[in-house]
């Protein structure tokens, strides 16, 4: 699990950097992370692939050897390996959590997130993927309210999702933010306040100078029960919502791409979204290693942009060897087609509640890497180690051999 040497000393600037920084102070311009697709930045450069460039410098291709780092496959170049972690910025103002989490507190719980991106990054993770009004949580009713009812934000939502932001930044990372979430849109009064909510979100991106961010409008928005606004559950209304995102920066100096993810199926849509949408956000949970794939594969041949993959999940429940075998080939057979590969692992780090069964380890939502990778151990100790197993993986399929 050892990093090259170059990457290392490149890793621990970027670290120093971080702590030089002020508490609430974002990294400029001139320093942080930026990330486009190539359609987005110009003709020179490949329109499906990522590419990715500190401050004002040349865009270099995502794992190009240099101040990224050293030792990348050339497999992966391109790329944004992602692990979804909904509940980065999660809380509850219905109280409900601390059933499940006595201990729980929404900065504490971000404090977490963050101290584990050290150990993700040195795995080969690019990204993260994080929504303002958070993920299931394991148990109904919680109230993740990331905007008012007129559709401004609320700043201690937003106060931890800057700091989400900017420690990526720091560690030249990218954040995938969501905005929009199951059963969570309701606070919002009407159309009109989902847009605020939009532009406000954008605005407060293009405010804070945040260019290490990719935009998801919805969390699988085309789920019609999930959604009671149907700007956000119709395939119109989200390509005008991508289109709204979008249009903010034509007065600012910098520019995010803006997107929006579809059923666990590994569809992606032939209309309005797809012509709007800057890449795909394809989920797979509904799908094995080489469907995913072959989902990947069909929507790249359609589309000339990334296909981001931001959600497997091949466990159910399930933490055995042969599942975590199942989650290595969707990490190899994703990177053959040339997409990006994503991993969601609920019962680890976005369900606070077990759910697949009634001893399932979680107590709360858990950021950290167990000792022990592979599918070993019970309890919260088995999903720590296999979370550590698939990314364990990931780092052998990211950096080439004996670097």
């Amino acid at each position: 699990m050892s990093w090259g040497r170059a990457a290392v000393a490149g890793f621990a600037v970027a670290v120093l950097a971080a702590a030089s920084l002020g508490a609430g102070q974002a990294q400029g311009a001139a320093d942080s992370l930026q990330i486009l697709p190539g359609h987005l930045i110009g003709s020179g450069y490949e329109p499906d692939k990522f590419y990715v460039r500190q401050g004002d410098g040349e865009w270099q291709l995502t794992y190009t050897p240099g101040w990224q780092g050293e030792g990348f496959s050339e497999q992966v170049r391109g790329t944004l390996p992602n692990l979804r972690a909904a509940n980065g910025v999660f809380d509850d103002e219905s109280g409900q959590i601390l059933e499940y989490d006595p201990d729980f507190t929404a900065q504490a719980n971000t404090d977490e997130f963050i101290a584990n991106l050290d150990s993700y990054r040195q795995h080969g993770l690019l990204a993260t993927d994080v929504n303002l009004q958070g993920g299931n949580p394991g148990y109904g009713g919680a109230q993740n309210a990331a905007f008012t009812s007129d559709g401004s934000l609320r700043e201690e939502w937003m106060d931890r999702a800057g700091q989400v932001i900017e420690a990526h930044a720091q560690r030249n990372m990218v954040v995938v933010l969501g905005l929009f979430y199951f059963h969570q849109d309701q606070v919002l009064d009407d159309e009109d306040a989902v847009r605020r909510a939009v532009t406000e979100a954008t605005d407060w991106l293009i405010d804070n100078d945040y260019r290490n961010v990719i935009i998801e409008i919805a969390n699988e928005y085309n789920d019609d029960d999930a959604y009671d606004h149907e700007i956000i559950h119709s395939d119109e209304g989200m390509a005008e919502l991508i289109r709204l995102a979008q249009s903010r920066f034509e007065a600012a100096d910098f520019r995010l791409a803006v997107s929006a993810s579809r059923f666990g199926d590994g569809s992606w849509p032939d209309d309005a979204v797809a012509d709007a949408a800057d890449l795909a956000l394809l989920h797979c949970n509904g799908l094995d290693a080489a469907g995913c794939a072959e989902a990947a594969a069909e929507a790249q041949q359609e589309h000339d942009y990334p296909i981001v993959v931001n959600e497997t999940n091949n466990t159910q429940g399930t933490y055995t060897d042969e599942t975590l075998d199942e989650d290595k080939a969707a990490i190899d057979e994703l990177t053959a087609t040339g997409a990006s590969w994503g991993l969601m692992l609920n019962q680890w780090n976005q369900y606070a509640t077990c759910v697949y069964d009634d001893d399932c380890g979680s107590a709360g939502f858990d950021w950290a890497l167990g000792p022990d990778p592979g599918a070993n151990g019970s309890g919260a100790q088995l999903l720590r180690n296999y979370a550590h197993g698939v990314l364990d993986h990931l780092e052998e399929v990211v950096f080439q051999p004996g670097r």
